[in-house]
């Protein structure tokens, strides 16, 4: 794209509202991996104990490490390196309400397609991230 054309509107709210998430991710990732490396907040795994656990399966590093599988995390966000995930969590999600917000653009435009591809995506990361689909471990 040359420097005098226009994004189309759906590019254009898309592209802002990805940098506004990814910006805000990558913003909490480094303020909240701040906060566990400073010690500002005790995490549920101390430093030291890591080396032993980092090169199990993840069966065992989460059975040894005390934790669920899927979202008990948030049980834990009081701890420090729990906290982390957050900013991963909005990295990962940040792509549902730039869909969302492109769908009205299809649906008056007449792009019934794009609108239903849409839908269908934004279907699939929340049936994902619920746990309801998944792989096998």
């Amino acid at each position: 794209m040359s420097g005098t054309e226009q994004a189309a509107p759906d590019q254009a709210r898309y592209a802002r509202l990805l940098a506004i998430g990814t910006n805000a991710g990558l913003g909490m990732l480094v303020v909240l991996f701040g906060i566990y490396m400073l010690g500002v907040v005790d995490p549920h795994v101390p430093h030291e104990r890591l080396p032993d656990l980092w090169h199990l399966p993840s069966g065992d590093f989460l059975e040894l490490a005390r934790l669920e599988a899927g979202w008990g995390w948030t049980a834990r966000l009081r701890h420090a390196d729990i906290l982390t995930l957050l900013g991963i969590v909005t990295l990962a999600f940040c792509s549902v309400p730039c869909l969302l917000a492109v769908m009205p653009i299809y649906w008056r435009s007449g792009q019934r397609m794009l609108f239903a591809i849409c839908g269908m995506e934004v279907l699939v990361i929340a049936l994902a991230a619920s746990g309801i689909i998944g792989g096998g471990h």
